[in-house]
């Protein structure tokens, strides 16, 4: 399968396992509860690994595009209005038939607060991102409408997305202390 047939068939091939990866998110927002955080999660529709190119085929932008409702967009938006400023990230992840799913944790230490979301990848249809993302240590996730309201959150480690080891290897899943994060809001 080549890289753009990987990523047309990946929500598809993702759903096996998404109530899984949502039921870890959901579990991870409870450890941040427990600790006395407010933890706020996403619930994406589809993600999509992105790589733009500028005319002369230098890279303008990459890494996961993710799918929000409206509703969710919003209140993700209220949470950064409110100050939210994220100085650190976790990254959860699993690999299982060609696929790597991820949780993700932007956290604010200062005022205790964490946004989680859940991503799933086509480790053949995503290498062009994790080329890139290795390439210069930082990985971007753009969390968006359908109208394309965005808001950018950086991640200064971009081997935190990489794929964990092979199907055979993993043991399942591998928590990463990604170290520092931002927002932006587009």
């Amino acid at each position: 399968m080549d890289r753009d047939a990987a990523n047309l068939t990946a929500n598809s091939r993702a759903m096996e396992f998404w109530e899984e990866v949502v039921g870890d998110m959901e579990a991870t927002a409870n450890q941040y509860a427990d600790q006395g955080w407010y933890a706020f999660m996403c619930h994406p529709g589809d993600v999509t690994p992105i790589v733009h190119t500028d005319d002369d085929g230098e890279v303008t932008e990459y890494g996961l595009d993710v799918l929000l409702p409206d509703n969710e967009f919003e209140d993700l938006e209220d949470l950064l209005d409110d100050g939210v400023e994220f100085d650190s990230f976790e990254a959860f992840s699993a690999r299982e038939e060609g696929m790597v799913y991820l949780v993700v944790a932007m956290e604010d230490h200062d005022a205790e607060k964490a946004v989680l979301y859940p991503a799933y990848y086509d480790v053949q249809g995503a290498q062009e991102m994790l080329d890139v993302a290795a390439e210069t240590g930082t990985m971007y996730t753009f969390v968006r409408t359908l109208s394309e309201d965005r808001i950018q959150f950086t991640h200064d480690d971009g081997g935190a997305f990489q794929p964990p080891a092979s199907d055979e290897e993993s043991d399942g899943g591998e928590s990463t202390d990604g170290g520092s994060g931002s927002t932006d809001a587009e």
